[in-house]
């Protein structure tokens, strides 16, 4: 039963998890809709329900590079899934999605 309340829209993103426990760790987002995201990730294990900051950029859309405060929903051995804590900066999520959403048309399968 899929959980999301917003559709998730296939990416390709390099980015960086500061993870407290470990420091700085290399993912990249292969989806990403209005509340989260997931993250390919090493073959590593990252606890459920810590807090972590992403940072990205996206150069067609923001000058600068955007960090996100997220929550770690959930875990797999291909990586983790994560929830937004910043919802309300609807600034942000906006850009995310805009980025998800005009990426999906252009590398549609």
């Amino acid at each position: 039963m899929n959980k999301r309340w917003n559709e998730r829209k296939p990416s390709s993103v390099d980015l960086v998890i500061n993870y407290p426990a470990l420091g700085l760790l290399r993912g990249k987002a292969v989806n990403m809709s209005h509340d989260g995201m997931f993250i390919e990730t090493a073959a590593i294990s990252l606890c459920n329900y810590s807090s972590i900051e992403i940072t990205l950029s996206l150069p067609d859309l923001c000058e600068f590079p955007i960090s996100l405060q997220a929550t770690i929903i959930h875990n797999t051995d291909k990586g983790i899934g994560v929830m937004f804590h910043n919802k309300e900066d609807d600034t942000l999520v906006n850009t995310l999605h805009q980025y998800a959403t005009a990426h999906t048309r252009q590398y549609a399968f």
